[in-house]
């Protein structure tokens, strides 16, 4: 039931991750037509693109990552057996959820003296920064759970050899 659950929360993040990037697409050809086409160029459209790009990157990451949409080098890993390759895929993604962990961690810190301090993005859009760098501890967060479920599948699948 957990694992249904949690495969939900990723299909949903990834199906916003798309309407974000559907959104930024209409924004950019907006302002490209806005700016060329009728020589009025908009207020919001650079910044729109630059905050949906971060929600992107982030809100969908452990999606891909469950998805193997992510780039992978797989020309040495090819030539292992299956045992080799379980054991370096467990330790690539022991060594990812490391890395994603410390990256939350520092966005959470980031994050929360952004709020603190009430800080805000001055551009077109007053923005609360806090609301723009969040995405960035919470995305980290769930790729970092997303590395520990595949590494532990490599390890029940070692076990069962």
């Amino acid at each position: 039931m957990l694992a249904r659950a949690w495969g939900a929360l990723l299909d949903g993040l990834g199906y916003l991750a798309a309407s974000l990037m559907a959104a930024l697409t209409v924004a950019v050809v907006y302002e490209v037509a806005a700016r060329y086409v009728f020589n009025r160029p908009t207020v919001w459209a650079v910044d729109f693109t630059e905050y949906a790009l971060l929600y992107v990157t982030f809100v969908g990451a452990a999606w891909a990552l469950r998805d193997h949409a992510h780039i992978r080098i797989e020309m040495v890993v090819e030539r292992l057996g299956r045992g080799p390759q379980l054991s370096l895929g467990a330790l690539v993604s022991l060594v990812a959820a490391g890395v994603s962990a410390v990256l939350m961690w520092q966005g959470a810190e980031v994050t929360w003296e952004a709020y603190a301090n009430n800080q805000a993005m001055l551009k077109a859009w007053r923005v609360p920064r806090w609301v723009l760098i969040l995405p960035i501890s919470l995305g980290s967060l769930l790729l970092a759970i997303e590395f520990l479920r595949q590494a532990w599948g490599s390890f029940r699948e070692l076990r069962r050899r």
